[in-house]
């Protein structure tokens, strides 16, 4: 039920509630009640929508994490079986032979000298 209230020579209608003082508008409590309870229940609203969406978006950054985790556990172990072949002794002593031009040595190449720490 909306008051008719006289300002002046014209008549003005307010909502439920609302009543005009010297000019201002005032809330009656109850109407104050319910606007605080809508609005902390719309505030409540806004914060469960952001912390749902939160959680997606850290749940699809959990997943893409762990999909570039696989990928490099995978690229990791290719490194590893690569590295192993660069360091067989097989192809160093290839790559010795065909690029450095080495060859095993001949008898009496080789001179073999005694430590002297071992006394003898």
């Amino acid at each position: 039920m909306a008051s008719k209230v006289r300002v002046g020579s014209a008549q003005q209608e307010l909502p439920f509630g609302v009543r005009l003082r010297r000019g201002k508008w005032k809330l009656s409590p109850d109407l104050r009640r319910m606007l605080l309870a809508s609005g902390i229940l719309l505030l409540g609203l806004i914060f469960y929508v952001w912390q749902h969406i939160q959680v997606v978006r850290f749940g699809y950054q959990v997943e893409r994490l762990r999909a570039e985790r696989v990928t490099l556990v995978q690229e990791g172990k290719t490194l590893n079986v690569e590295l192993g072949r660069l360091r067989s002794l097989m192809r160093v002593e290839d790559l010795a032979r065909r690029e450095l031009g080495m060859v095993n040595p001949v008898p009496g190449q080789v001179i073999l000298l005694k430590d002297p720490r071992e006394g003898g």
